[in-house]
Parts: structure tokens; C-alpha cells; sequence
């Protein structure tokens, strides 16, 4: 948890937000995001329960969401919706939009590898992968 509690001043003086929690599954992720919530009292926003298997709409329901939150931070856990085979959403760019509004902190399914940051889809035959040059994410490897 020091770790996250040190990204997130980090975050507070920059222009991108974005904090991600990388990992294979099992290896504690969601435990530190639920760690910090019970910690700092902000619930944590579970994408694939608000938006079922209907990802069309996310993009302007997060910025008509984000008028009204009244958090500096915002948690992120089980983003499956985002790569549902039938959306469009680059997941990456998505978090990044909200991180430049308020502190995101996302769990992420995946690794770094050869500078490129790579997101495990355990039920497509692919994972996605992003390059990390000229990025400035922060992260924490579980």
C-alpha cells in the first residue's frame, strides 16, 4: 500500500493520472484496490456490473458520471466490458481520458515486456498490447 499511497501524490501534480495495478490474475490486485477503498472510504467502480454486456454509451456515461463524482480519486476494478469482442473502446485510451480529470487507479491484467505494456484477455485467442515510448503511466507490479 506505500507504494500506491506514494503514486497517488505523484499523480496530484500531473497532468496524467492514470495509475495502474498490473498483474497476472491471482496475484493481488484487487486485494491492494480493496485494500486502499476500505482505507480511504471511496468505493471502487465495477465496470462489468454498471454496463452488463452493453459497453455502446460508456464513453459519455463516464464523462457525464465524472461531472457529478465528488472524489479526487477514482477506483476501477473488472473492466471486462471494455474489451468485449463487440467494443470499440481502446482501454488504454478510455483510462487514460478519465485520468486526465481525476485520479484513476485501474487494476490491469497483464505485464510489462520488452517496454510494452500487455493486457491479458483470458477469453479471446489475443492479448492487446501497447507500447510504453513516449507514455507516462505510473504503475505497481503485483
Amino acid at each position: 500500500m506505500d507504494q500506491l499511497l506514494k503514486e497517488i501524490e505523484v499523480a496530484k501534480n500531473i497532468e496524467n493520472k492514470l495509475i495502474l495495478i498490473i498483474g497476472s490474475p491471482g496475484s493481488g490486485k484487487s486485494k491492494l484496490i480493496h485494500e486502499y477503498s476500505d482505507y480511504c472510504g471511496i468505493p471502487i467502480l465495477n465496470l462489468d456490473n454498471i454496463f452488463k454486456d452493453n459497453a455502446t454509451d460508456l464513453v459519455k456515461i463516464m464523462d457525464d458520471f465524472l461531472q457529478t463524482y465528488d472524489k479526487d480519486i477514482l477506483l476501477l476494478d473488472n473492466k471486462r466490458i471494455l474489451y468485449a469482442k463487440d467494443s470499440n473502446i481502446d482501454m488504454l485510451a478510455f483510462l487514460k481520458a478519465l485520468a486526465k480529470k481525476v485520479i484513476v487507479i485501474a487494476t490491469w491484467n497483464g505485464r510489462i515486456e520488452d517496454n510494452n505494456l500487455i493486457h491479458i484477455r483470458s477469453n479471446s485467442p489475443t492479448d492487446l498490447t501497447y507500447s510504453l515510448t513516449n507514455e507516462d503511466i505510473k504503475f505497481i507490479q503485483k
